[in-house]
Parts: structure tokens; sequence; C-alpha cells
């Protein structure tokens, strides 16, 4: 199968770089907020699979048309025209009240780059094969000297989440049309400790909305690596 991955210069990219060979569609070559741009590239490179990791991923809200072109815009661009995309998305569709989120849970972002994220998987179903992987990865070492009292997630490391979706990737025809995927639930202060020193600070404090407990059920993803 001829994959290809939007987005390898990001965190994520370069980690699956490490893991599995791939056809690198980068801004600089295919910019996913021209549609043309797009059909050209898609067409030259015919993928048997677009990965597409590419998006802003400010959860400040600085540029909203920005993020709204990429995150949405680019992945209806991207999902048109390939016959299989596996979007990856994000816990931050959900608004974190209760944890343990399934793939039928109802999503409800808190801020506008969730809302872009969650705007996306719709878009990807202009696929004819598409599936929506909802995770979260993080920086080795954590990236923030202070983390939220009490929040949770089902993420990890990005080195950790490469080798989760590779999985995702090698067994795309098996998965459903929303998988969640992770490592397990725990406390994301439990996760910093692991690769540095992290203080506390209340989640109200903060200059942007984030989800206290947006973890998932992972109970699905477990049947699929199976």
């Amino acid at each position: 199968m001829r994959i290809a991955v939007t987005g390898p210069d990001g965190l994520m990219g370069r980690e699956l770089c490490k893991l599995m060979d791939y056809i690198p569609l980068p801004h600089s070559m295919m910019d996913i907020t021209n549609e043309q741009q797009v059909i050209d590239v898609l067409g030259e490179v015919k993928p048997d699979l677009v990965v597409h990791l590419a998006a802003d991923v400010r959860t400040d809200g600085v540029d909203k048309q920005h993020t709204y072109d990429v995150n949405v815009i680019g992945t209806r661009n991207v999902a048109k025209n390939t016959p299989r995309i596996l979007y990856v998305s994000t816990e931050y569709v959900f608004d974190g009240t209760k944890g343990n989120y399934t793939e039928q849970d109802y999503p409800n972002p808190l801020q506008f780059y969730g809302l872009t994220k969650l705007l996306g998987e719709y878009e990807s179903r202009n696929c004819p094969h598409s599936v929506v992987a909802r995770l979260l990865f993080k920086p080795v070492p954590y990236k923030h000297a202070v983390v939220p009292v009490g929040m949770m997630t089902s993420g990890g490391y990005v080195n950790d989440m490469a080798k989760e979706l590779v999985i995702a990737i090698k067994r795309f025809e098996r998965l459903p049309p929303t998988i969640n995927i992770g490592i397990k639930r725990r406390g994301l202060k439990d996760l910093a400790l692991e690769t540095r020193e992290v203080g506390d600070i209340d989640i109200n404090s903060l200059p942007i909305k984030v989800p206290l407990d947006a973890s998932l059920d992972l109970s699905l993803w477990k049947i699929c690596k199976d």
C-alpha cells in the first residue's frame, strides 16, 4: 500500500518516519488549503492511503481564519481527492466534564481548535473510505512547567503514540469509522513527571479553556489491536 503523510515535518510526522516508510507531503510540496494543488499532487503521487496529520494545533485562537482554513478546508480538500484517509483528530473534541469518552459520545469542544478538529472529522467523511482516529500526544520532555490539577488523558508521549498509530495504519481496513487510540487513562501530571518536574496550576486560571478530563474509552482500540 502506498501511504502518504501530510504534515510530515510535525511532531508526529517526524516520529512516524522512524517507524515506517511513507511518502511525505510537506506544505512546501502541497498546500492543503489550495484545492487545485491538492488535486495535482495527489493525482501524481496516487497514494492508496493518506494519513492526515497536517493541522494548525494552536489552541489560543490567535488566527481563527488560518486555523479554520487548515483544519477544516484543508481536510476537505484532501478527503475529496484520495480513496482512503486516516484523519488524526484529538481528545479536545470533548468538553472534559465526564471523561472516559466512547466513540459514540457527543462531542462538545471548549475551544476553537477543538471545534475545527471536530469539523475536520466531518469533512473527512467526504472520502470514500475514512477513519477518524482520536488521540493525544506530547513532546519529550513534557513542554510545560505546570499542569492543571486533576487533568486526565488517555494519550502519551509522541514516541509511544506513534507506535499506536502505526498499528492503526497497518490495520486500517479493519478499523471502524471512528476509533479512540491511546495508552491508558491517567493523570496528565503523572505523564509529565515521567520526563520532568512540574508544578500545579488551577485549570480555571489558564488563558484558554482546556477539558479537565477528556480521557477516552479504549475498549474498542484494544479489540482492534488483538
